[in-house]
C-alpha cells in the first residue's frame, strides 16, 4: 500500500505533540507487513530523505504574499504549501492528514485521486479561540477548512474519547467514523 502522510511538523522541525505523533506513526506504518508499505511524507520545511520504504519531501515554496492583514500571511503560506502537496503527490492509496495545516491538500487529493482521506485529531480550532488573535479573520477561514475536512473524511482518529466526542459534537461527524487511537498501538 502507498500511504501519503501530510503534516506541518516532521523531524527535525517538531514543536508540538502532533509532530511527535507523526514521527512515530510513520515509523510504525513503515515497519508493518514486513516493510511492504511505501510511506510518502509531505511536510512543511526543507527535508529531503529517502530510506527503503519512507520518502520525506519538505514543501517550502518561496512566494511573498501580500495581505490586507499581516496575520493572514501564515494562513496563505500554509494554503500554498497545500496546493504544492496536491500537485506533487501521485500514486497514493490513502492520504492521512494532521491538523488544519494540511487539510486542504488532503481534501483535494481525496477528490483528484479518488482515495480515502483519514485525519488524526489532537485538538479542534473552535476550542482554540486565542488563534483568532494570531490569524485575525483568517481564523474563520481555517475553522471552515477544518470543518470541511472533517465532514468529508472517510475516517478520523482521535487521541482521546473526549476529542472523539468533540469531533462529533462540533462538526457532526458520525461516531462510527471516529476511532480513538490506542497509545501503545499506533
Amino acid at each position: 500500500m502507498k500511504i501519503a502522510i501530510l503534516t506541518n511538523e516532521y523531524p527535525p522541525h517538531i514543536y508540538g505533540g502532533a509532530g511527535v505523533h507523526v514521527e512515530h506513526l510513520v515509523r510504525k506504518l513503515a515497519a508493518l507487513a514486513g516493510r511492504q508499505h511505501q510511506i510518502n511524507v509531505l511536510c512543511f520545511g526543507d527535508q529531503q530523505e529517502k530510506t527503503d520504504n519512507i520518502t520525506v519531501q519538505g514543501v517550502n515554496p518561496d512566494f511573498p504574499f501580500a495581505a490586507q492583514d499581516p496575520r493572514h500571511v501564515k494562513m496563505f503560506e500554509a494554503l500554498l504549501r497545500n496546493l504544492v502537496m496536491a500537485g506533487v503527490l501521485a500514486g497514493a492509496d490513502i492520504v492521512h492528514c494532521h491538523t488544519w495545516y494540511t487539510h486542504l491538500a488532503g481534501c483535494l487529493l481525496q477528490q483528484m485521486l479518488g482515495i480515502p482521506l483519514v485525519l488524526t485529531t489532537h485538538s479542534l480550532e473552535p476550542q482554540r479561540p486565542w488563534k483568532a488573535e494570531q490569524l485575525g479573520s483568517g481564523y474563520q477561514a481555517v475553522t471552515w477548512l477544518e470543518r470541511t475536512a472533517y465532514q468529508n473524511a472517510d475516517g478520523v482518529i482521535a487521541v482521546s474519547q473526549a476529542i472523539r466526542q468533540d469531533v462529533h459534537d462540533i462538526y457532526d461527524v458520525p461516531l462510527a467514523k471516529i476511532r480513538v487511537k490506542n497509545p501503545g498501538n499506533l
